[in-house]
């Protein structure tokens, strides 16, 4: 007698979305534990505001790294497609939630810059997700 498959596809696949949106959780909050200590660096110290957008860029970056390395570890496959994807979703949940933070939508070229640094950083982290020793 055959056994049926309850629904393991289905169940795996649920597993891989909850993985994914989780990779981007930790993503997020690396991204909130980098600006509230660059937040307390800036009031307690005599660090220059004009440092902030290039915290800003090297956080992009290792936050959309780490989603493309988590992206890719959730599917086990196509590393540099998943990574990439997982920068770009990151950079673009990141543009909608400043303009909602700051009351407008603006679409400048440092938008574009966030966004070509976050894929690329995340299709980093997906390759170095597929080349990992196990």
């Amino acid at each position: 007698m055959k056994k049926k498959d309850c629904g393991k596809k289905e169940e795996r696949g649920e597993n891989k979305v909850l993985c994914m949106i989780k990779a981007q959780a930790v993503a997020f909050a690396i991204t909130c534990i980098v600006f509230i200590g660059c937040g307390m660096l800036l009031t307690f110290t005599e660090l220059s505001e004009s440092r902030v957008p290039v915290i800003a860029l090297v956080c992009t970056a290792l936050s959309a790294a780490v989603a493309g390395f988590d992206w890719a570890s959730c599917q086990n496959k196509r590393g540099l497609l998943w990574g990439v994807a997982a920068g770009a979703v990151y950079a673009v949940i990141l543009c909608f939630v400043l303009s909602a933070a700051s009351g407008d939508f603006t679409l400048q070229l440092s938008l574009g810059m966030h966004l070509l640094i976050a894929a690329a950083a995340g299709g980093a982290g997906g390759i170095l997700a597929m080349n990992r020793k196990k």
